[in-house]
């Protein structure tokens, strides 16, 4: 039996997070096969994952569907495996204009921080776990219960990966998602998501002429760019209306003129759905300052929705969308994606992360009675209920006394309003292993990784993972 010492990994981490940080694994339908039911980028993540795990002699392996990846180490035909759930998927990059490096270049800088789409979510924790399960074999120490290393690659959108994983390998009572920040999440909010159609139409007579709004692509990121392109509205005053509007506002924009359309651009802060109030959604911004002219008909109507009543309102409040309770906290709403193309049908997606007290049917209720001009509002069946393990379940204090051994600090414990795969087991948590005194970089324009955290994340994990074996 041997001891740890993550220092001796270090190397062969960075080196392998680094190839693994090159992979662009975002979801393309339009690219989808048997072979890669998510498009060919999460499939090559999960291969890639794979491949190191059969080169450093790991015995069970296995990948079901091509959709999600496993590594198991311990007794085999335990009734009560552990589970420790990850995802190689990454967002989209709608931002590229922000970033300084390629996303998909990762580059070391200065600061110690490693750059790439997927450093901060979450491919830098996914090594750190896969590293610190190699550790535990290679010190051949003693486990009480199976561990089972989960690698998915559809997080990032309906998780129909780990659907298919627990319907051939079992459901799993007790486990964790090493994702985020190393806040100890005995309680993750529900997730709704709903598409707002509407007919994108002006008056014919109207003066101001909205031709294209546009937003957003995908409903877990709160968008930090938009653009509008319209007719009817003298640039004389414009510009300096605009410039202004920025300026109070902190935001960055862009006026252009062609022919007789004028086409504005928003640049504010892109965030993950789940803490809309630490950004800026570009959408309401544009269409605040919008608001302050002679729209007509829907476009009016679409301007005034998201300008005004959704605008600045993180926890749904303004709108009377967001109920709260002392469980789980305030609801948050994050307007996603947002489409009005003139004659065509317009599309506004909201997300909202949800308390006990959400009901989903009464909410679409609700926006539909306030906004009759809307056609129809499509519920998302992949939503996820409420998730409440409690601060006194056994798992709970035993990563928090395995977080305070390490680090000599207790963790800190609540609610997270973002959705980790720790849900998906009865007494599952979401516990990630960045210091919660860093700001989350997930989702955004030069997302990053603090490589001086490597050795606290490998040590806080190989403690976690030791604690749950020897002691459930």
């Amino acid at each position: 039996m041997g001891t740890i010492n993550v220092a001796t990994y270090h190397d062969a981490w960075l080196s392998d997070l680094t190839e693994l940080l090159k992979i662009p694994s975002v979801r393309e339908d339009a690219l989808a096969s048997t072979q890669a039911p998510y498009g060919p980028g999460p499939k090559a993540a999960l291969d890639f994952m794979m491949s190191i795990a059969e080169r450093d002699g790991f015995e069970k392996i296995g990948t079901v569907g091509n959709r999600a990846g496993y590594i198991y180490i311990g007794p085999e035909n335990d009734p009560e495996p552990i589970g420790i759930i990850v995802h190689v998927d990454v967002v989209p990059v709608n931002d590229i204009d922000q970033w300084q490096t390629e996303p998909f270049t990762p580059v070391v800088k200065a600061d110690n921080h490693i750059y790439a789409r997927g450093a901060d979510d979450m491919k830098s924790a996914v090594m750190l776990t896969y590293y610190a399960i190699k550790a535990i074999q290679d010190a051949h120490l003693p486990l009480k219960h199976q561990i089972r290393f989960i690698i998915g690659t559809d997080e990032e959108s309906e998780w129909a990966d780990m659907h298919q994983y627990f319907a051939e390998e079992g459901e799993l009572k007790y486990g964790f998602s090493p994702d985020g920040a190393a806040d100890l999440s005995y309680g993750e909010k529900g997730i709704s998501q709903l598409d707002l159609y509407f007919d994108a139409t002006n008056p014919e007579n109207a003066t101001i002429q909205l031709i294209n709004f546009k937003s957003g692509s995908a409903t877990n990121v709160l968008p930090g760019f938009a653009e509008a392109t319209f007719s009817g509205i003298p640039t004389n005053s414009l510009q300096e209306n605009f410039e202004q509007y920025c300026q109070t506002e902190n935001i960055t924009g862009e006026l252009r003129q062609k022919d007789n359309q004028t086409t504005l651009t928003v640049q504010g802060v892109a965030t993950h759905a789940a803490r809309p109030e630490t950004g800026k959604n570009a959408a309401t911004y544009l269409a605040n300052f919008m608001t302050q002219y002679d729209f007509e008909g829907n476009a009016a109507n679409f301007l005034q929705f998201i300008g005004q009543k959704l605008h600045k309102d993180p926890y749904g409040e303004q709108s009377g969308y967001g109920k709260a309770e002392p469980k789980l906290g305030k609801t948050s709403q994050n307007i996603g994606i947002t489409d009005f193309i003139v004659n065509k049908a317009g599309h506004i997606n909201l997300n909202f992360r949800h308390s006990l007290a959400f009901d989903e049917a009464d909410t679409v209720s609700k926006i539909l009675s306030d906004e009759p001009w809307l056609t129809k509002i499509v519920r998302d069946p992949a939503g996820v209920v409420p998730h409440y393990v409690g601060k006194d379940n056994q798992l709970v204090k035993l990563l928090a006394d395995a977080y305070e051994s390490v680090t000599g600090k207790v963790p800190n414990q609540g609610v997270n309003g973002g959705a980790s795969f720790g849900r998906l087991m009865s007494s599952g948590v979401g516990f990630g292993v960045i210091p919660t005194d860093e700001p989350s970089t997930a989702h955004g324009a030069n997302e990053s990784f603090n490589l001086a955290n490597y050795e606290s994340g490998m040590n806080l994990l190989v403690a976690e993972i030791l604690a749950l074996s020897d002691n459930l």
